[in-house]
């Protein structure tokens, strides 16, 4: 850390790894986030949010999995993956994340043990909720399996909340899924971000790593807007390379020149 002090940080400022503390939360991502969190609150069952590689749904699940985590009334569960080798197992891997027991359980035995868990909950004023990542990788029976649960329900409520977070092949999918996609409460789309979104998105990124005055120039804004198109991982990729670029010229001020030479290496 001690080479970050020349530029003010006490913590490295850009990752590739999705660090709550360093989430940026654009106007975008809080509309998705309040969308999602009304439809469970409402208990509606289905929300579906999309978006292309690098911007930021895995950040907005685990906001959703922590904010949900810590309330008193809630139970949620946080799947990184549905990546499953049949519909049953994935059904005993969402058991698992709730803590319910179906070893040595088919699956009719493993859906009634579900349900009575949901009920359970239910009787005790809880919300139940299921947030899985990586949703574009879902297959047929897996989406039968969602609609099976959302099937769950009272005449004003759904017991589980389900929510999908995806790249946009998801999109294509669900449409060819008409019995799971007529149940959905929500979309929401995450788009790259403008340049004052940019902008923000890297002077939080820095004062949450220390430095309290600027770090790059107006121009340097530019070109890293220009190079990222605003899409949060490449801007991170591009700040991770920029920081020891920085340090080794001995420039405590980022111009829009080093931006240049920094990015023709990664073209």
């Amino acid at each position: 850390m001690a080479e970050l002090s020349f530029l003010g940080l006490s913590d490295p400022p850009f990752s590739l790894s999705p660090d709550p503390r360093y989430f940026y939360l654009s106007s975008q991502h809080r509309t998705t986030l309040s969308k999602t969190t009304y439809v469970i609150e409402q208990r509606q069952g289905l929300s579906v949010v999309f978006g292309d590689v690098g911007l930021g749904k895995t950040s907005v699940a685990r906001r959703l999995y922590q904010i949900h985590q810590d309330r008193e009334d809630c139970l949620v569960a946080y799947m990184p993956t549905p990546h499953y080798k049949s519909a049953f197992q994935f059904l005993r891997g969402i058991c698992t994340e709730f803590g319910i027991e179906t070893k040595g359980y088919g699956e009719p035995a493993s859906l009634n043990s579900l349900q009575t868990f949901l009920l359970d909950a239910l009787a005790r004023e809880y919300y139940v909720v299921l947030i899985i990542d990586e949703a574009q990788l879902l297959v047929g029976p897996q989406f039968e399996l969602l609609r099976q649960l959302l099937n769950f329900e009272l005449a004003d409520r759904k017991l589980l909340q389900i929510v999908l977070l995806g790249q946009n092949q998801l999109r294509n999918k669900l449409r060819l899924k008409r019995a799971l996609e007529s149940r959905l409460a929500t979309r929401s789309t995450l788009d790259p971000l403008d340049f004052p979104d940019t902008r923000a998105m890297i002077e939080f990124r820095l004062l949450v790593a220390g430095r309290r005055s600027p770090l790059f120039t107006d121009g340097a804004l530019r070109r890293i807007f220009d190079y990222s198109r605003g899409i949060p991982r490449e801007i991170c990729r591009l700040g991770l390379n920029l920081l020891p670029a920085a340090i080794a010229a001995e420039a405590n001020m980022i111009d829009a020149n080093l931006v240049d030479q920094v990015t023709r290496g990664l073209r």
